[in-house]
């Protein structure tokens, strides 16, 4: 697949597909996405080698922390997403991975919220990501969202034909795209091999922006 040269790259890592080589990282890659927490116990096992691995590697522009959604206490799993990774450094944002619906859908909006409300008492004035998909947004009632102004959207969609992300109902636009898990569509990353690929919204420029506070929706 031909993507846009422009667009910043990205990719998103976790224990199980981890980076093993971060010297061997590409010098244009722009962003990474790491797997921090998930749900009420877990901590991904290769978080602090990430970390500390790209904290160490000069030039990225972003580095995303996300926690992957379960049922439970929004409150408390946004702390435990907090304390795993630690206070943040000046390019690091945290993203809430939305795949699993909770045990009542009717609460998803209340659930997401209470989230992002303690993160914002944590990291006040940072914007944040989630990732999500029009598909599972729908299965709860595809529900609009005043939240979605302040949090923007990470969205999945896999074709070998550039076919770029479904919206759920709350955005007009995407931010960051993954593009492939690395086997729907060939991709592999040196220093990685096979994994989850992204492109930004706009070029490098654009990631800085957005780190600094500007959404693309302000324009």
């Amino acid at each position: 697949m031909t993507l846009p040269a422009d667009r910043a790259k990205g990719i998103d890592v976790n224990g199980w597909h981890p980076i093993h080589d971060f010297s061997a990282l590409p010098a244009d890659l722009s962003f990474v996405g790491v797997k921090a927490t998930e749900g009420n116990t877990v901590t991904d096992k290769a978080l602090q080698a990430h970390r500390d691995g790209l904290r160490a590697r000069p030039g990225l522009d972003l580095v995303i922390y996300y926690h992957f959604a379960r049922t439970g206490r929004p409150e408390t799993q946004a702390v435990r997403l907090l304390d795993a990774v630690g206070p943040l450094q000046a390019n690091e944002r945290l993203c809430l991975d939305l795949e699993v619906l909770p045990d009542d859908p009717g609460s998803v909006l209340a659930w997401v919220d209470a989230f992002y409300g303690r993160i914002r008492r944590s990291c006040p004035g940072q914007r944040q990501l989630i990732y999500t998909s029009k598909r599972i947004w729908s299965q709860f009632g595809n529900p609009g969202w005043a939240g979605a102004a302040d949090i923007d959207l990470w969205a999945p969609r896999y074709n070998a034909v550039g076919r770029e992300p479904e919206l759920p109902a709350p955005w007009t636009r995407w931010t960051a795209w993954q593009w492939t898990d690395g086997e729907a569509v060939p991709f592999t990353c040196p220093g990685v091999g096979a994994c989850d690929a992204n492109v930004w919204n706009g070029d490098r420029a654009a990631v800085r922006a957005w780190v600094a506070g500007k959404s693309l929706l302000q324009g």
